[in-house]
């Protein structure tokens, strides 16, 4: 559904340097990169994937939930990054997967086992979802099964793998490299979807921006009545 265009004399509406930079944001989006979390235990490293998503231009992001605890989110890790992202969540992997292949996704599963690709070998031309498992445990056998290619970071040092959200940002910024490559660019919002988008973006900007100022003012009444 389309949000209505903010208009210019709205309280707390845009300046226009913040408008340029939705602008900027919009123009980098994708929706044909995305990222699967699969069953993590850590609330905090579900927030820091979300983080590094979005600051890589990914909109939407996909959460199988796990059984140690509840999906979350961390505002003070994310930085707020979810409420610019689209976070779809699913019961299981095999459901959520399957979605994705019927949209045309090709799935990469991480996986540190005999026969895995590395990260360099991957193409990113078609779209592509990164399935990244269970802090413990991994990424499960049916992920594998379901998966087009299984894959690993290769490891140089004593360590035997990385922190996943340190692994989502490796991946991430490999994938992005190779988009601009091998598709020319990474944000490829088509014009209807972008405006659909930026106008979610300026709503979203103008009422951060109406609760700071309401804020603001709370604690100058506050302040003058101490005073007084």
């Amino acid at each position: 559904m389309s949000l209505a265009p903010v208009a210019p004399a709205e309280p707390g509406f845009l300046l226009p340097e913040r408008k340029a930079r939705i602008d900027q944001v919009v123009a980098q989006r994708t929706r044909t990169l995305t990222v699967v979390m699969e069953a993590f235990a850590d609330p905090q490293n579900t927030s820091a994937v979300l983080r590094t998503a979005e600051s890589f231009g990914v909109q939407e992001v996909h959460v199988v939930v796990g059984p140690q605890k509840r999906f979350d989110r961390n505002k003070k890790i994310s930085q707020n990054a979810d409420k610019w992202l689209e976070v779809v969540r699913w019961k299981d992997t095999a459901t959520c997967l399957a979605a994705l292949k019927a949209r045309g996704f090709r799935i990469y599963a991480t996986h540190l086992g005999e026969g895995s690709a590395t990260l360099a070998e991957l193409s990113f031309a078609e779209p592509t979802a990164l399935v990244f498992g269970n802090e413990h445990a991994g990424v499960s056998a049916e992920a594998r099964r379901l998966a087009d290619r299984v894959f690993a970071i290769p490891m140089r040092g004593f360590s035997q793998s990385f922190n996943v959200s340190v692994a989502a940002a490796i991946c991430l910024a490999r994938a992005v490299d190779r988009r601009e490559v091998e598709r020319g660019r990474h944000g490829d919002l088509g014009p209807e979807e972008a405006e659909v988008l930026r106008e979610r973006f300026y709503r979203l900007s103008v009422n951060q921006r109406a609760r700071v100022a309401k804020a603001a003012q709370a604690a100058e009444k506050r302040a003058g009545r101490e005073e007084g």
